[in-house]
């Protein structure tokens, strides 16, 4: 029997850490990985996943989708912002054991958030990730 372990995190992980360290850091007061109290607009989390496999005998892909938001003033504000997270989440993010083989768009919305103030943008990108590595269940 073989395992296949799940890019899930290391890809999260990756996608966090490029818009961490890209120039939009310098455009938000903060990247988040959740919303918190007291957050100052504009800012952006880097949220919610979830996997789909792809298995056959000899190779294992993921579909790996990753829902992003920005929040922002104004809209035009957190369009920007969006433009500019989806320029910069839209790359093969390195991974060892694992390649990024496609990106698609799943869904870009903008919508004036619950409060009634705060532009809320949300960007689902959807990342095909091969691995290239097959671990061996010894028991």
């Amino acid at each position: 029997m073989s395992n296949w372990v799940s890019a899930h995190e290391e890809l999260y992980n990756g996608v966090f850490n490029m818009v961490y360290q890209s120039p939009l850091k310098a455009k938000v007061n903060s990247v988040e990985d959740g919303v918190k109290k007291e957050l100052v607009t504009p800012y952006i989390v880097i949220g919610e996943t979830n996997v789909t496999e792809s298995v056959t005998s000899t190779s294992m892909r993921e579909d790996i989708a990753v829902q992003m938001h920005v929040y922002a003033d104004s809209k035009p504000e957190c369009r920007e912002l969006m433009k500019w997270l989806k320029f910069y989440t839209r790359v093969k993010i390195p991974m060892e054991h694992y390649e990024v083989e496609k990106i698609r768009l799943s869904n870009e919305q903008m919508m004036t958030d619950i409060d009634q103030y705060t532009a809320h943008g949300v960007l689902r990108l959807v990342y095909t990730v091969r691995h290239h590595v097959l671990y061996r269940n010894e028991n």
